[in-house]
Parts: C-alpha cells; sequence; structure tokens
C-alpha cells in the first residue's frame, strides 16, 4: 500500500507540474480510474487543478502518514486499529454521502481533513492486521 499511495500522490502531482509548464489537459484522464477529478473539488498547484480530487489526496497522504506513524506507536491490537479506522472513516462518509444527496457541498478543507484522517487510520490498521498475521504465523508454527 505504500508505494500505491506514493506512486499515486507522485504521479499526480509530476502530472500537473507538467501541465502547468504546458503539457496537454488530457493527461488527466489517465487518474480518472481512480478518482473523478472534478476540478473544483482539487487542490490546485501552480496555477493548476491536481488530477484528483482534495479527498483523494488527502486519503493517499494520510495512508502514507498512517503507515509511517505505527513505526513510532507501542503495540496496537487490530480490533482497536479497526474501530479507529470505522471511527475514522464515519466522517468522510457523512461529508461525501451528504454532498452525493445534495443536502450540502462540502468544501476542500473538509475534504481534506476527512480525508487525511481516514487515510491515517486505515494506513495504522493495515499494519495491525499485518503484524497480527505474523503473530498468528509465529504462534501456531
Amino acid at each position: 500500500p505504500t508505494l500505491v499511495a506514493a506512486a499515486i500522490l507522485v504521479a499526480a502531482t509530476f502530472c500537473t507540474r507538467a501541465i502547468a509548464l504546458g503539457a496537454s489537459v488530457k493527461w488527466r484522464l489517465l487518474f480518472r480510474v481512480m478518482c473523478h477529478g472534478i476540478q473544483q473539488r482539487c487542490i490546485v498547484l501552480w496555477g493548476v487543478p491536481m488530477p484528483i480530487c482534495a479527498r483523494c489526496a488527502a486519503i493517499y497522504a494520510g495512508l502514507l502518514a498512517g503507515l509511517a506513524a505505527f513505526a513510532f506507536v507501542p503495540r496496537v491490537q487490530e480490533r482497536a486499529a479497526r474501530l479507529l479506522s470505522a471511527a475514522a472513516v464515519t466522517p468522510l462518509a457523512i461529508d461525501g454521502l451528504t454532498q452525493l444527496a445534495g443536502i450540502r457541498e462540502s468544501t476542500n478543507p473538509l475534504r481534506i481533513a476527512t480525508g487525511l484522517a481516514a487515510g491515517f487510520a486505515f494506513g495504522f490498521w493495515i499494519l495491525a492486521a499485518v503484524e497480527r498475521g505474523n503473530d498468528t504465523v509465529l504462534t501456531t508454527s
């Protein structure tokens, strides 16, 4: 997950920079398989909207941060990390669903905050689950 999240963020940043330097905006289409890329919902770098939305960019960044933070935290139970993920995804889901239903319009700062929290917690959960899986293998061998 680390390499995928990092690769997507780096590629989206390079794409944004290339467009800012004169490349075709059609390069944004490569990212449509991952994200809607609605320009009003994207972070603007160098005067150009990124090809992934603010929420997706924040999820990938949060995932990387959660994976990195895991190394500095004492042993965490997988169940606790899963509950943290569920709690962290709830605001993201509420934000996205209320926007989708037309009840309200979200903002990029809110998309970034909810994306970072969800990505961070999910990254943390991934490593807690992997660590638990390793413990199971070690205790049953």
